[in-house]
């Protein structure tokens, strides 16, 4: 699904959430269709008046979920341009990231410099500098761990050691952390934490609206595997007066509820007495 480009649809008014409605009806559900719901985010991200930047941020969501990510950034990007938000920002980094981890050529390459380092094979020098130089961070942190450096000491000597060794250190200076960042970005950016979350409109504080936290205590309560909690925490938030005797409240709800009944995410806390409280919600 390419990014509609500007002027491709008609602007339109239509509530952020009915649209979110349809959309997740269409994907989650057994006879939905998940292109027509990538197709209404993708026309409401570029011709919806309300919250635009939300509906372009789900359609990334929705297509890191269908392994395409390269569409998703695109996404992500449509929405930081419209409303420069540390959620957009967040999604866009960790993107990168994940783009740059399976950048075509990472695995050979990585398989090379292990081989040539575990026979001491002097030719792995060549491809350890020109690893250290890539344009692929991922490779390049790679290249720079301790191990390598020790393989460098065995077969290099001189300025050329010296060299190389000024290279892993500076970059294991920069990124002290890599993988470490990518697990926080992991974290910041779990697609349900943010998938079908209107209340994270505009990148509100938890505080600043209750169902922001109440959704993220059911989405905590299911990552930890508590049955009991997943429970009770989900029962909270369906019975919070702002989503009540609203057509938004309404669509919240059963978003809330089909992603409960229907996504691998809660398999682990499922119980009978939650897809009762779910089903009760549709």
């Amino acid at each position: 699904m390419a990014l509609a480009a500007s002027g491709c649809h008609q602007t339109v008014s239509e509530p952020y959430y009915l649209i979110l409605d349809h959309a997740v009806k269409e994907y989650f559900l057994p006879d939905g269709d998940k292109e027509k719901a990538l197709e209404l985010l993708g026309n409401g991200c570029s011709g919806n008046e309300d919250s635009p930047d939300l509906l372009c941020y789900n359609a990334g969501i929705l297509l890191l979920r269908e392994n395409r990510p390269e569409e998703a950034l695109d996404y992500f990007e449509e929405a930081a341009s419209i409303k420069d938000i540390p959620l957009y920002r967040s999604a866009i980094e960790s993107t990168r990231l994940l783009l740059d981890r399976s950048a075509v050529g990472f695995s050979e390459k990585a398989g090379q410099l292990i081989r040539g380092c575990a026979s001491d094979d002097p030719e792995v020098l060549a491809l350890l500098k020109q690893s250290l130089s890539s344009d692929q961070k991922s490779l390049q942190r790679f290249a720079s761990q301790p191990a390598f450096e020790q393989c460098a000491q065995r077969l290099a000597s001189g300025e050329e050691l010296m060299g190389l060794q000024k290279t892993m250190q500076g970059i294991r200076s920069q990124l002290p952390d890599y993988a470490g960042r990518i697990r926080e970005l992991d974290l910041q950016q779990h697609p349900l934490r943010g998938l079908w979350n209107p209340f994270w409109k505009y990148g509100q504080p938890a505080g600043d609206f209750p169902a922001v936290q109440a959704w993220a205590d059911v989405l905590d309560s299911a990552r930890n595997g508590s049955t009991a909690r997943a429970r009770e925490s989900a029962r909270r938030f369906f019975s919070l007066p702002q989503l009540a005797g609203s057509d938004q409240g309404v669509a919240l709800r059963r978003s809330a509820a089909l992603l409960i009944l229907q996504d691998p995410f809660f398999d682990s806390v499922r119980s009978t007495e939650l897809i009762s409280l779910a089903q009760s919600n549709l």
